[in-house]
């Protein structure tokens, strides 16, 4: 495995609580950050309600804590955010309708990928918190508000889907507005992403105001409706007990508190990565060494589900996170959620793993080069997926195998899953064996992710014949010239 770094811009002053804790400096902070920016999200949101104080002043605390939190948490690096983001205002605000969207885009990516570089020369390998996080991000805010923008100025409404009109900014925020949505306090440190037209909708309280709950003809709420709209929704006095958010919090953070423990006391101890390149990894047979990574990769994920579900937790007590009931009834408070464990964990259809997984990376993913691109829709997702991430070898070997397994994984569902659609045991069998697979392609995939160099996970993968990629490639070759029958319902019709 690769060497740590111990480089660290942010505030010293608890160090003293790293030898009580265990933990480094820096991720001290940032848990520390966190839990300031969950106790202050209470007042923000009880005492400086939309409905009783100013938009104005709701933007100057954002902005004032924001910087705060960031500057003791990333010291001296908060001046990569104020670039960043100032010039992208500079280009928002003055650049030509035909390219400002493309500018901004393009200038985050080039900064991002600088940073990233630099990274890696002064902290090769290392996971110390540095300004990267944030700076990931920022880029996310920065090129989805670029597009929302010129979605909103520059295009005809009837050539935006309905997606882009929902997320179409029709005219360049105030300065101030601006930087409260670059440096909101509960969402700087690790997110998950808010996209600008939701987070104005926060800020100005009609997340909740215009939320309208299902009810049926004697005013009990609806557990049947099947639509949500101005005939069966019904205005009423809502309450906190009716949004949910003490529960949507207290669950979120219950389930960062589970994840933190098994980060803290149980990853480094039982199948850690370094066992991945040791001696003794070697002396395992097949079997037992996909035990070993299937483990080790499960364990390794809980670092990610502490810190976006913590980070959930604290938009979510803020206010940040609600977007409505559905048609039961029930507060949806999945706005900034950004993973669902038990999907990535239990799903058994490698889509709906890959989609469970930082979800609003996905959705950004998919609004700013998914739907912008003209051709080579796919393999645009993944390049610029990577590039985001960073310029460890092991990134885009997991990406690289991730883009092979998925279109096998597509062709095999095309091909193969009719045949067993025709009783429900055999349907049942066939979703046990995708439940398999998925479970034997996650940590496959992720393996060189974790690993970042290109090397140990070549080894790795060599250690293990390389099965899976293997398979994925004889099933491309071999699927397209295999047609599975008509089903008899079909026959009888061309018939």
């Amino acid at each position: 495995m690769v060497r740590s770094g111990d480089f660290y811009a942010g505030s010293r002053l608890l160090s003293p609580l790293t030898e009580v804790i265990g933990l480094p400096i820096d991720q001290v902070n940032f848990v520390v950050c966190q839990l300031v920016a969950l106790v202050l999200a209470f007042p923000f949101r009880l005492v400086l309600s939309p409905s009783t104080t100013s938009l104005t002043v709701r933007h100057v605390v954002q902005v004032t804590v924001g910087m705060a939190l960031t500057f003791f948490c990333f010291g001296y690096q908060i001046y990569h955010l104020i670039i960043l983001s100032f010039v992208c205002y500079l280009l928002m605000k003055y650049g030509s309708r035909d390219w400002m969207h493309k500018a901004v885009f393009v200038y985050n990516m080039l900064y991002l990928s600088a940073t990233h570089i630099w990274r890696q020369i002064y902290d090769y390998g290392g996971y110390t918190l540095d300004i990267t996080g944030p700076l990931m991000i920022m880029t996310q805010k920065m090129t989805s508000m670029a597009f929302a923008l010129h979605d909103g100025i520059y295009k005809d409404n009837s050539r935006l889907s309905d997606d882009q009109k929902s997320q179409a900014i029709r005219k360049m925020p105030s300065f101030l507005t601006f930087y409260s949505y670059v440096f909101y306090f509960h969402g700087i440190m690790c997110g998950p992403l808010c996209f600008f037209s939701d987070f104005i909708s926060f800020m100005e309280g009609r997340n909740f105001s215009e939320a309208k709950i299902p009810f049926t003809e004697n005013g009990t709420t609806n557990n049947t409706l099947t639509t949500n709209n101005e005939d069966t929704c019904k205005k009423t006095t809502l309450t906190t007990k009716h949004y949910g958010i003490e529960k949507a919090t207290l669950k979120t953070l219950l389930t960062a508190g589970i994840c933190g423990i098994l980060m803290i006391f149980v990853a480094p101890h039982l199948c850690p990565p370094e066992g991945l390149v040791s001696p003794s990894w070697y002396e395992m047979n097949f079997v037992q060494k996909m035990g070993y990574l299937l483990i080790c990769l499960m364990l390794a994920k809980q670092k990610y589900y502490f810190a976006w579900k913590l980070g959930e937790a604290v938009n979510n007590a803020a206010g940040l996170g609600f977007q409505g009931f559905d048609k039961d009834g029930k507060p949806k408070w999945d706005l900034v959620n950004n993973v669902d464990i038990w999907g990535v964990e239990f799903c058994n259809s490698l889509k709906l793993n890959l989609d469970a997984w930082n979800k609003t990376t996905l959705i950004w993913l998919r609004r700013v080069v998914y739907d912008r691109v003209p051709k080579f829709k796919v393999y645009a997702v993944f390049a610029c997926s990577a590039t985001w991430h960073g310029f460890y070898p092991g990134y885009y070997l997991t990406f690289a195998t991730g883009m092979l397994l998925t279109f096998a994984a597509r062709l095999i569902r095309r091909k193969i899953r009719p045949l067993f659609q025709v009783t429900a045991s055999l349907a049942y069998f066939y979703d046990c064996i995708t439940f398999t697979f998925v479970r034997l392609a996650n940590p496959w995939m992720c393996a060189p992710f974790l690993m970042l160099e290109l090397m140990p996970a070549i080894q790795l993968y060599n250690s293990l014949y390389w099965y899976l990629h293997i398979m994925a490639m004889v099933a491309l070759v071999v699927l397209p010239f295999y047609h599975p029958p008509k089903p008899k319902t079909e026959e009888k019709k061309t018939q």
